[in-house]
């Protein structure tokens, strides 16, 4: 192989493709970033939704306890609000001693530990 041909194929190589890849690599990144950003957005919506039946439905004159402990049992999958749930958690009283007041009880001990437990 000539110096010739060994300077276009350097000069191919560090002049098209490299670039190219760079090109990609920089959209790759930026469009990762705006997904993330965008599913964050997102979960924080979702969370904000779940958070507002509960509190809907704590304030209710007519409790429907299965949709408490369905909503309780949804704040586990939003361990990065942890500190907002387990603040939430804490302020619950549970009065009464049905089968549907034990399965709360015992559901916002479940749902505390998993959240104190749940890395950031």
């Amino acid at each position: 192989m000539s110096g010739f041909e060994v300077l276009v194929i350097v000069l191919l190589i560090g002049g098209l493709i490299l670039p190219i890849w760079a090109l990609v690599a920089t959209v790759h990144f930026a469009n990762a970033k705006a997904r993330h950003k965008a599913q964050s957005a997102q979960r924080c919506m979702a969370f904000t939704a779940v958070m507002d039946r509960l509190l809907n439905e704590l304030r209710a004159d007519r409790k429907r306890a299965p949709i408490v402990l369905a909503c309780i049992r949804e704040l586990q999958t939003f361990p990065e609000y942890r500190d907002i749930s387990v603040t939430l958690i804490n302020d619950i009283n549970v009065s009464g001693n049905t089968p549907y007041d034990n399965m709360l009880r015992n559901e916002l001990q479940k749902t505390e530990a998993f959240l104190l437990e749940a890395q950031p």
